[in-house]
Parts: structure tokens; sequence; C-alpha cells
């Protein structure tokens, strides 16, 4: 599992801006660029009309062989690069996958002032002196930058302006820079879970599901810590795919929701590159245990009648689904040259997913997302629905009361569909006829998206011999309170169901859901002070394993190391059996801010304590506090479940429930808190009347604003912002620790300094936490790049002055942990860097009879106990 790469004093570094000669014009505009994102501070920049400018550079190689040859110029927006040896021939350098890639443009706009790092090849060099040539020829005005190149005699792994070993020690006051060296993935890590994965993923065949869990090949039950990665991610060279593959697998990872298009968004043609990127991907997971989610097609990804985003086209368009059917077949039935069979074949595989955030049922249903024609098209099959329903339309008008709409055209045989608005329960009030033509809108539409994900099943099964697991969607409703339940009873044509949720609350700014940009308003919130809605929430259908394949804590909120922690233990009391963390950013660190970061201290920082509780089951899985039994004609009639996720925390109005006691029957409402005691489920197979929910007396305590679970494993405190977790095998807490205090858990005391953070300690060798001999403390505060800088107070809010620049830092460490420990053997705390490697410092501990007190090192976010 060993690798090497370059260290000081073996390469050569050559910065941009030194070339001996050019004949680059710089320009105002394209040059204005965040400088301390550069390596030297500098770059080498042209944008002007005219011949192809050129720069040369001199060097010495110190022995003669092979050079890895990596150039880190800007790759945006169709540059071209060449170059040459000395006075060789021109060689076009192909920037098509970069790495490490960073907007680095003075204002934050996403134009075209990015750089990465692009890897040329391997080429041969003689001791003594040498040349290397560039030249930019691109159509837009010969466009192109050259920050700096390296010419290594062994790999090279890119770090952003950071050479070999370098550390630039650039944090903000009260911070330090977390910019690790490259990991070589040797034994000597203290903190490595890929010992949690099987050899290879798939070894023991298909993914299955049985009943609410997903079980491997060989029957064992399996829950799985989870990322997403897009097409950036797969155009990786081959050598960072692998780098990642390990590093997700020593952090804990099993799966990998590969999320994005296999074609251009005005092309169906497959562009096959992607599909080799995409193969290669799987491939690379695959021998380091990591199994596959497919998730191939989302609207917004492709464009029909000009401009149109196709939402809703996919269930009902002959057009749309062939396109569909084509990009299956391609992914499915391809031979993978790197396995030498199809994806479709391959138990890697383990969830394809149909359709990512699409539904009739959200805000984008309706004509004016789509062409009359096409429009035209829905309502004929929306009018042979209902003549097949009542025998004529005539007879379905006179059963809605003759309501009728301006669009409908009865001798056409077309019938008008309502937007979104008045499938809402708002819009659904009124004349009973209106809310009858509304009740049969919805079923049609609920079994259109069913009969397309049956259709489509079968075409996966038949034409691409895929056996394993399918999910049909995972989007949001206009309505949940109407509309939820049947979303989620569509999906169970499938065999997985899916949701999508962020913490993301007070970001404002031109493209403020998408990026984080100077200029941007923003506000530092927690999801533990129940103020606004929650992701953690969701209710499980019962018989099916449930997952959440998008799932985080967007920038700029600087409360985010609660993240990890809230979703492994609290995804672990509700059933969840998969988290998917969104989303991948590069094969190491990120080295800039983005809105949706997972390579970063405070989410991948916190992976092997948080992936261990949830993949082991440390947390037990709760028995359900409410179960909802749903008669599936009571929703179509626009009745609706009470039993769905809900954003208010107030004071519980249901009617009584006797003090630890169920009240059986059909549910009225429940308690929003219901989700953070235990588990909250629905039925489509019983009865209504054989509904229940059990009484929250002894685990809610609205006076004190804390929420226990069911289990007495979980606790959270809404008032002061805390929550922790106690069982034999993982105490901890996340949130505002310095203001809680000393925090006294089974085995272990917390006490943290910093205002927020997290702290967990969990064993590493299955044992009770007092008999363990190998024990991992991890902490995180929080995160922020060098010199971001906002109008609030600590620059937690505010407006955003500057995102920074690389390296991340995050606020020193100042925590000490009390562990009681049995056995009496003499123990041993080590340090460990953010790659779990152990670090050469000495820590502080204090030994008291069974209690070991442990001062955390301010710059170690790991530490490892051994015995």
């Amino acid at each position: 599992m060993g690798a090497t790469f370059a260290h000081a004093a073996e390469f050569i570094w050559i910065e941009g801006e030194s070339a001996q000669r050019h004949s680059m014009r710089r320009h105002n505009w394209y040059d204005d660029v965040a400088r301390e994102s550069l390596s030297g501070g500098n770059w080498l920049s042209h944008y002007a009309a005219g011949e192809s400018p050129q720069a040369e550079y001199r060097f010495s190689v110190p022995e003669t062989g092979d050079y890895h040859f990596w150039i880190r110029c800007n790759t945006v927006a169709g540059p071209k690069l060449s170059y040459r040896l000395g006075s060789g021939v021109w060689t076009e350098v192909a920037l098509a996958s970069p790495v490490g890639v960073v907007n680095i443009a003075a204002n934050g706009k996403p134009d075209m002032r990015f750089v990465g790092w692009v890897e040329v090849g391997t080429i041969p060099l003689k001791r003594g002196a040498q040349s290397v040539g560039f030249k930019f020829h691109s159509a837009n005005n010969n466009h192109g930058a050259i920050d700096c190149f390296v010419l290594s005699p062994t790999p090279f792994r890119p770090r952003g302006a950071l050479k070999p070993g370098e550390r630039s020690g650039r944090a903000n006051p009260g911070f330090f820079a977390w910019e690790p060296d490259v990991d070589t993935f040797s034994e000597r890590a203290l903190v490595d879970l890929s010992g949690l994965n099987e050899s290879v993923a798939g070894q023991s065949g298909r993914i299955r599901a049985e009943g609410n869990d997903f079980v491997l090949g060989d029957g064992k039950k399996v829950k799985f810590w989870a990322a997403n990665a897009g097409p950036a991610i797969w155009g990786l060279d081959h050598r960072s795919q692998i780098y990642l593959a390990k590093r997700l697998a020593k952090s804990g990872v099993n799966m990998v929701r590969l999320h994005g298009s296999i074609y251009a968004s005005r092309d169906p043609k497959v562009d096959r590159t992607r599909l080799d990127n995409l193969q290669h991907m799987v491939h690379a997971f695959k021998q380091e245990g990591i199994y596959t989610e497919l998730s191939f097609f989302f609207p917004l990804w492709f464009k029909m009648d000009g401009d149109r985003t196709p939402f809703m086209l996919l269930f009902f368009d002959e057009q749309l689904q062939r396109y569909h059917r084509d990009w299956a077949s391609a992914l499915l039935t391809t031979p993978n040259p790197y396995t030498k069979i199809p994806l479709g074949e391959d138990p890697a595989v383990a969830i394809v997913e149909i359709v990512n955030e699409d539904s009739h049922f959200f805000w984008t249903f309706g004509k004016k997302n789509m062409t009359p024609q096409r429009w035209r098209v829905f309502t004929k099959l929306y009018g042979d629905w209902l003549t097949k329903r009542y025998g004529s339309l005539a007879k379905a008008v006179a059963a809605w009361g003759d309501v009728r709409e301006p669009g409908d055209d009865l001798s056409g045989g077309r019938v008008d569909l309502y937007g979104a608005w008045e499938m809402t329960a708002a819009g659904a009030r009124g004349n009973a006829g209106k809310r009858k033509r509304i009740s049969d809108q919805v079923r049609f539409l609920s079994e259109n998206m069913r009969g397309y994900y049956k259709q489509t099943i079968g075409h996966f099964r038949s034409a691409c011999g895929y056996s394993g697991l399918v999910s049909c969607g995972n989007w949001h409703v206009s309505d949940a309170s109407t509309l939820d339940a049947l979303e989620r009873y569509c999906y169970t044509t499938g065999d997985v169901i899916d949701h999508h949720g962020y913490f993301d609350y007070g970001h404002k700014g031109e493209a403020a859901n998408y990026s984080v940009r100077p200029g941007h308003q923003f506000t530092s919130q927690s999801a533990l002070h129940l103020k606004q809605n929650s992701p953690l929430p969701y209710v499980e259908t019962e018989g099916y394993p449930h997952i959440v394949s998008e799932i985080g804590w967007p920038t700029p909120n600087a409360y985010r190391a609660e993240f990890t922690f809230l979703t492994s233990t609290y995804g672990s009391l509700q059933g969840l059996d998969g988290v998917f963390n969104f989303a991948i950013g590069s094969a190491g660190w990120d080295q800039r801010i983005s809105k949706f970061p997972m390579n970063t201290p405070v989410t991948l920082g916190c992976f092997p304590a948080a992936a261990l509780i949830y993949r082991r089951g440390d947390v037990r899985e709760a028995p359900a506090v409410v179960m909802d039994h749903v008669d599936v004609d009571e929703l179509y009639k626009l009745k609706g479940s009470p039993v769905h996720v809900r954003g208010a925390f107030d004071q519980f109005r249901a009617a009584d429930i006797p003090a630890n006691g169920k009240k059986s029957g059909a549910i009225e409402s429940i308690d929003p808190l219901s989700f953070y005691v235990g588990r909250v489920a629905r039925s489509f197979q019983g009865s209504p009347q054989n509904s229940y929910q059990q009484s929250l007396s002894g685990f809610v305590d609205r006076g004190k604003k804390t929420v226990n679970s069911i289990t007495g494993e979980l606790s959270w405190n809404h008032g002061t912002g805390v929550a922790t977790v106690n069982t034999s095998s993982a105490q901890g807490a996340a949130g505002f620790l310095g203001r809680a205090g000393r925090i006294d858990l089974a085995d272990v005391s917390l006490d943290m300094q910093n205002d927020y953070g997290t702290l967990t300690v969990v064993a590493l060798d299955d044992k009770p936490i007092a008999q363990s001999g190998k024990i991992l403390i991890q902490t995180m505060t929080i995160e922020q790049l060098y010199g971001f800088k906002a109008t609030g107070k600590d620059n937690l809010s505010g407006r955003i002055e500057s995102v920074g620049s690389a390296p991340f830092g995050v606020e020193k460490f100042e925590a000490s942990v009390t562990l009681t420990l049995t056995g009496g053997k003499p123990a041993t705390v080590t340090a460990c860097d953010e790659h779990g490697y152990p670090r050469d410092k000495r820590v502080k501990t204090t030994r008291r009879g069974a209690a070991l007190t442990v001062t955390l090192d301010e710059a170690s976010p790991y530490h490892v106990l051994t015995r």
C-alpha cells in the first residue's frame, strides 16, 4: 500500500515568472489575481491577440533519468499550451484533467482566472544544462498563464503552491495551518480505517437489500459511509484517482456516488472520454474495497428545445426517455477496459440511480417549464388516463362537478393539468369538484412516475444485464404534508429510498446558492440550536434501506464541525443505511473555498471517528417511536400524512399521550422532536388503525431544552447547543463545548476551552473504552482559509471582504480529555498529524489511579492512546 513521492532536494521547481526570455503581454483584467495563491507570489500571463507568445527557461539537471513533468497553469476556458525541450518539436499539453484547480480571480468571480496542476508525462533528461520552452495559442487572445512547473525523478503529488515537504505555516491569528505532506500510506499510520473495507469491493457478491438493511454478498449487514464525486474528479489522471481511493478508504469511506453525466449539455451522444474516466474511477475504488453508486441524469445537466431544462420530461417524453435508455446502456454494457467486465455486471457497482432531483411534485412542475408542443402531448396522456379511469372525458368532468379549465380540449382528448401550487394543501382548498380534479391529477402523476421507474428498471435488468440495486429518485416536494408520502411511495418501485438535505442558512449574494465570494453576506449558525430545518430528520419507509445521497453543511457557515458527528450518531439512531457526504473537491486537501466542500479539515478531517462509529454500529438503532401505516388511496385524495419532517420546534400540540405510554390509531400529528428520540417510520402496507406513537415525556424536557434518545445513548441540548454520544465504545460531544463546561460521560470527561468544537473518543480495537488497548481521541474546531476576512466578530458573520487563500487553518485546540481505564496497564499517548502519522511531540498526561488526563496538542487533530 506504500507509495514513493518526490522529496526535497530531488525535484526541480521553476517559477513561471522566472523565464530567461519571453514575449508575453499582460492584460490588466486577466492579470488581476490573488497573488497570495501563487507559488512565489506571481505568475507569467498573456492575454492579447497576435502571434503566439513564447517563454524559455533554463535549468540544470542533477542526474540523467526520467522525470515526471507537471505544470501549474491556467486550465479554464479553453487555453492552449505547448512545450518543447531545447530546440525540439512543439508538443501540445493536454489540459483536460487538471488537479487542484483554484479560482484566483481577485474579485472571486468564476470566469477564466483559475490555476491547476497538469501532468504532462514522463520525459527523459540528461545531466547538465537543459531548457524548456512554452507557448500559448488559444483562439481567445492566446490567453494563458504559468505559475510554476516541476520536474521530479519520483512521482509528484500536487499540494497547491507548496513544494514537496514544504509547509508555509500561514494561518490566521489563533489558528494553525492544515497543510500535511502527501500521504505515503505507510504502516506507520496510527489512524487508518482501510481495514474495515473488503479487500476488493464485491468480493463476496452483490450488495442486496434485506428488509430495512443492506447486506454484503456473504449476508453480513453493512452501512455505507460515503462521498460524492463529479466529472471533475473522474477526470483526474489515473494516479490521482488511485491516490484518492486510498485516502478515502483510510478515512473510513466504503462507497462513492459518481454523480455526473457522460454526455454534453446539448448533445446526447455519449462522451467516451468521460465514460472511460468513470470506468477507471470505479476500478480504482473497487481495489480499495469501495463500492459505487452511479448517478447519471439530472435535468440541469441537459438542455432541450433551445435552452430549456427538461424538468418533468423524463417521466413521459419519448425523446428524452430514449436518450436516457441509451445513456444507461452505454454506462452499463460497455466493457470496462480496467476490469474486463461491464459496469452492469460488476458487483462493485452497488446502486444505479434513475434520476436526480426531479419530480412531478416539486415547484418545477407546470406548463411554463416545457414547450407547448410537449405540454400538449402530456395533457393527451392525461386525457387517455382519465378516459380509461372514467370511461370518457365527459364522465370525468361530470365527476368533478363540471369543473373545467381554459386549457381543456375534450374533443381533442386533452385535459389541462394544474401547476405545483394547486397540488399543495393551501392550493387545493375550496370547491369540492376542483379538489376532486386535483386528486385525480395527483393519482395520474404518481402512476406516471411509478410507470417510468418500472419501465427503466426493466431496461436495466433485461437490456443492460444489471441485477444490482436501483434508487428511483431523491427529491423534495412542494408540500410535505400532502405529497411527501406519495413521493416516497413512488420510490418503492425500486430497492432503495433516498433523500437529500443541507444545513444552509443566512448566506446571501450573487450566486450564493453555489459559490462563496467577496461581498457576500452570511451568518454562522449551528443546527444544534434547532432554530432552522435540519437535514437530519427523515421518515423511514418500512421494508427498504434508506440513504441520504447528498448531505452537507455548506460554507461560509463556520459551525460545521458538528456535521459528521451528528450524521454518524443520529443517522445510526434513525436506522439510516448510507450517508453520502457532498462533495469531493480534489484528490488531496482542498486549496480554496467552495460552497459544498468535503476535503477540508472540519469534514474529511473528522471522518475517522465518525465513520467508525457509524459503520461499526456503536450507536444502537432505535425502535420506532412513531409508526404511520398509510392508505395510499387516502393520499391520492389529498389527505396527506402528518408524519413528515417539519421545521417548527415550538410546544407540541398533538392530542395528549399518557406519560410513558403509547397512543394507537390513525395519527393526527407528531412531535417534531420525535426524530431525535428514535426512529420515525412509515408503512404502505398496514391499516392506519395500526399506527402508533410513543410518549416522549420521559425523553423530552422543553423547559431544559433537552432531548434524550430512547436508547439512552444520545443527548441533545438545544438551549446550550451541545450533543453527546455515550456508548461503551464511543463517547464524545459536539457544539458549544466552551460554554458547556466539563462534560462527564461513562468513561470519559471532556473539557474544551474553545467556544465551539467537537471531542470524540472511540475505541479502535472494538473493545469498550475502559478496557481498550488502542483509543482514538479526535478533536476539531473552526476552519478558515488563510486571510479569510469578514466584517463580523472573529470573521464568523457579516460581509465577506476576502475569501482568503491556501492553506486552510484550524483554530488551535485548547482541550483535555480524562479517561477512566481498567486493568492498570501503563498508557502511551501519541499526537498524530493530519494523515494519522505520529508526531515528534510530547503529550502531557496526568494519572490518578484509573483516571488518565490527556492535555491535547494544540495542532494535532488525532491522539492515539495505546497500552
